[in-house]
Protein backbone atom coordinates (compact mmCIF):
# COMPACT_ATOMS: atom_id res chain seq x y z
CA UNK A 1 0.00 0.00 0.00
CA UNK A 2 1.43 3.76 -0.84
CA UNK A 3 1.26 6.55 1.11
CA UNK A 4 -1.49 7.89 -0.51
CA UNK A 5 -3.81 4.81 0.02
CA UNK A 6 -2.57 4.18 3.37
CA UNK A 7 -3.62 7.84 4.38
CA UNK A 8 -7.19 7.00 2.85
CA UNK A 9 -7.68 4.16 4.65
CA UNK A 10 -6.46 6.23 7.90
CA UNK A 11 -9.04 9.04 7.37
CA UNK A 12 -11.79 6.40 6.73
CA UNK A 13 -10.90 4.72 10.00
CA UNK A 14 -10.71 7.81 12.09
CA UNK A 15 -14.03 9.00 10.70
CA UNK A 16 -15.83 5.89 11.37
CA UNK A 17 -14.40 5.56 14.54
CA UNK A 18 -15.08 9.44 15.43
CA UNK A 19 -18.80 8.11 14.62
CA UNK A 20 -18.71 5.33 17.59
CA UNK A 21 -18.08 2.68 14.94
CA UNK A 22 -16.59 0.01 17.37
CA UNK A 23 -15.09 -2.32 14.66
CA UNK A 24 -13.17 0.53 13.71
CA UNK A 25 -11.64 1.46 17.40
CA UNK A 26 -11.09 -2.24 17.32
CA UNK A 27 -9.05 -1.90 14.06
CA UNK A 28 -6.88 0.84 15.67
CA UNK A 29 -5.85 -0.55 19.06
CA UNK A 30 -5.03 -3.84 16.16
CA UNK A 31 -2.92 -2.51 13.89
CA UNK A 32 -0.95 -0.27 16.68
CA UNK A 33 -0.65 -1.77 20.17
CA UNK A 34 2.71 -4.13 19.05
CA UNK A 35 3.96 -0.77 18.21
CA UNK A 36 2.79 0.95 21.79
CA UNK A 37 3.73 -1.71 23.45
CA UNK A 38 7.33 -2.38 22.19
CA UNK A 39 7.76 1.82 22.28
CA UNK A 40 6.70 1.62 26.40
CA UNK A 41 9.00 -1.47 26.66
CA UNK A 42 11.86 0.16 25.11
CA UNK A 43 11.76 3.18 27.03
CA UNK A 44 10.38 1.73 30.72
CA UNK A 45 12.07 -1.18 30.50
CA UNK A 46 9.17 -3.25 31.91
CA UNK A 47 6.46 -5.45 31.29
CA UNK A 48 3.83 -4.34 33.06
CA UNK A 49 4.56 -0.62 33.32
CA UNK A 50 4.36 -0.93 29.25
CA UNK A 51 0.83 -2.51 29.67
CA UNK A 52 -0.28 0.49 31.87
CA UNK A 53 1.13 3.11 29.05
CA UNK A 54 -0.35 0.78 26.47
CA UNK A 55 -3.58 1.33 28.21
CA UNK A 56 -3.43 5.02 29.00
CA UNK A 57 -2.32 5.32 25.14
CA UNK A 58 -5.80 4.22 23.82
CA UNK A 59 -7.02 5.89 26.48
CA UNK A 60 -6.03 9.12 25.49
CA UNK A 61 -6.24 8.60 21.37
CA UNK A 62 -10.18 7.01 21.51
CA UNK A 63 -10.04 11.09 23.82
CA UNK A 64 -8.42 13.06 20.95
CA UNK A 65 -10.05 11.29 17.89
CA UNK A 66 -11.90 14.46 17.10
CA UNK A 67 -8.81 16.49 17.52
CA UNK A 68 -6.69 14.56 15.09
CA UNK A 69 -6.04 16.91 11.47
CA UNK A 70 -3.97 14.10 9.61
CA UNK A 71 -1.09 15.66 9.43
CA UNK A 72 0.86 12.78 10.71
CA UNK A 73 0.00 9.11 9.81
CA UNK A 74 -2.04 8.12 12.97
CA UNK A 75 0.42 5.47 13.95
CA UNK A 76 3.14 8.09 13.99
CA UNK A 77 0.34 10.29 16.24
CA UNK A 78 -0.37 7.13 18.20
CA UNK A 79 3.45 6.72 18.83
CA UNK A 80 4.39 10.04 20.26
CA UNK A 81 1.46 9.59 23.00
CA UNK A 82 2.91 6.85 23.59
CA UNK A 83 6.31 8.22 23.83
CA UNK A 84 4.92 10.35 25.52
CA UNK A 85 3.25 8.57 28.66
CA UNK A 86 6.52 6.36 29.07
CA UNK A 87 8.59 9.61 29.43
CA UNK A 88 5.98 10.77 32.18
CA UNK A 89 6.61 7.56 34.02
CA UNK A 90 10.10 8.07 33.84
CA UNK A 91 10.55 11.30 35.21
CA UNK A 92 8.58 9.69 38.42
CA UNK A 93 11.08 7.22 39.42
CA UNK A 94 12.85 8.50 42.39
CA UNK A 95 15.69 6.00 42.07
CA UNK A 96 18.96 7.76 42.74
CA UNK A 97 21.16 7.96 39.70
CA UNK A 98 23.57 10.73 40.92
CA UNK A 99 26.74 8.24 40.63
CA UNK A 100 26.15 7.35 37.06
CA UNK A 101 27.71 10.42 35.72
CA UNK A 102 31.03 9.79 37.94
CA UNK A 103 31.37 6.13 37.04
CA UNK A 104 35.22 5.10 36.20
CA UNK A 105 34.96 2.44 33.96
CA UNK A 106 37.44 -0.59 34.59
CA UNK A 107 37.66 -1.76 31.08
CA UNK A 108 40.96 -2.58 29.82
CA UNK A 109 42.02 0.19 26.70
CA UNK A 110 42.97 -2.64 23.82
CA UNK A 111 39.47 -4.16 24.57
CA UNK A 112 37.54 -0.99 24.13
CA UNK A 113 39.94 0.07 20.93
CA UNK A 114 38.33 -2.89 19.56
CA UNK A 115 34.55 -2.92 20.27
CA UNK A 116 34.40 0.61 19.31
CA UNK A 117 36.29 -0.28 15.78
CA UNK A 118 34.04 -2.39 15.38
CA UNK A 119 30.59 -0.92 16.35
CA UNK A 120 31.26 2.95 15.03
CA UNK A 121 29.18 5.70 17.42
CA UNK A 122 26.40 3.64 17.90
CA UNK A 123 26.55 0.60 19.99
CA UNK A 124 23.05 -0.48 19.08
CA UNK A 125 24.00 -1.19 15.56
CA UNK A 126 26.29 -3.99 15.89
CA UNK A 127 24.34 -6.20 17.62
CA UNK A 128 23.38 -9.08 15.58
CA UNK A 129 24.74 -12.15 18.53
CA UNK A 130 21.36 -12.94 20.58
CA UNK A 131 23.68 -13.36 23.91
CA UNK A 132 25.18 -10.04 22.90
CA UNK A 133 21.68 -7.95 22.12
CA UNK A 134 20.35 -9.72 25.60
CA UNK A 135 23.65 -8.42 27.35
CA UNK A 136 22.56 -4.90 25.44
CA UNK A 137 19.07 -4.61 26.80
CA UNK A 138 19.91 -5.34 29.82
CA UNK A 139 22.07 -2.62 29.54
CA UNK A 140 20.02 -0.42 28.39
CA UNK A 141 17.58 -0.70 31.26
CA UNK A 142 20.77 -0.21 33.64
CA UNK A 143 20.01 3.78 32.38
CA UNK A 144 19.08 6.11 34.09
CA UNK A 145 15.62 7.31 32.67
CA UNK A 146 17.00 10.84 31.08
CA UNK A 147 20.24 8.91 29.29
CA UNK A 148 18.02 6.25 28.30
CA UNK A 149 15.23 7.99 27.12
CA UNK A 150 17.56 10.04 24.69
CA UNK A 151 19.32 6.92 23.57
CA UNK A 152 16.30 4.66 22.41
CA UNK A 153 14.28 7.91 21.14
CA UNK A 154 17.64 8.54 19.19
CA UNK A 155 19.62 5.30 18.22
CA UNK A 156 16.58 3.24 18.00
CA UNK A 157 13.69 5.04 17.18
CA UNK A 158 15.54 7.40 14.86
CA UNK A 159 14.36 10.49 16.28
CA UNK A 160 16.13 14.03 15.71
CA UNK A 161 17.72 15.81 18.34
CA UNK A 162 15.37 18.50 18.27
CA UNK A 163 12.26 16.22 18.62
CA UNK A 164 13.95 14.68 21.44
CA UNK A 165 14.85 17.76 23.22
CA UNK A 166 11.05 19.03 22.93
CA UNK A 167 9.84 15.62 23.80
CA UNK A 168 11.86 15.15 27.00
CA UNK A 169 11.98 19.35 27.84
CA UNK A 170 15.22 19.32 27.54
CA UNK A 171 17.89 21.65 25.99
CA UNK A 172 19.17 20.83 22.97
CA UNK A 173 23.16 20.76 24.58
CA UNK A 174 21.52 18.89 27.33
CA UNK A 175 20.34 16.06 24.90
CA UNK A 176 23.96 15.78 23.28
CA UNK A 177 25.57 15.27 26.29
CA UNK A 178 23.26 12.82 27.69
CA UNK A 179 22.99 10.52 24.62
CA UNK A 180 27.30 10.64 24.42
CA UNK A 181 27.00 9.69 28.14
CA UNK A 182 24.37 6.90 27.04
CA UNK A 183 26.79 5.53 24.53
CA UNK A 184 30.10 5.76 26.20
CA UNK A 185 28.06 3.40 29.15
CA UNK A 186 26.95 0.79 26.81
CA UNK A 187 29.88 1.12 24.92
CA UNK A 188 31.87 0.01 28.09
CA UNK A 189 29.80 -2.33 29.23
CA UNK A 190 29.58 -3.99 25.82
CA UNK A 191 32.97 -4.37 25.43
CA UNK A 192 33.67 -5.47 28.99
CA UNK A 193 31.36 -8.16 28.51
CA UNK A 194 33.20 -9.52 25.39
CA UNK A 195 36.40 -8.88 27.34
CA UNK A 196 35.35 -11.46 29.71
CA UNK A 197 33.78 -13.36 26.63
CA UNK A 198 37.37 -13.49 24.86
CA UNK A 199 39.05 -14.14 28.20
CA UNK A 200 36.80 -17.22 28.76
CA UNK A 201 37.23 -18.63 25.21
Amino acid sequence: MNNEKHESADAELVQRARAGDRKALAAIVAENEQLVYNTALRLVGNSEEAECVMQETFLKVFQALPQFKGESSLSTWIYRIATNFALMRLRDRKKDFSDFEHIDYKVSKSALDNFNRSIGANPHRAIENSELREKMEQAINDLPPKFRSVFVLKDIDGLSLKEIAEMNDMSLPAVKSNLHRARLFLRNRLAEYAEKEISAA
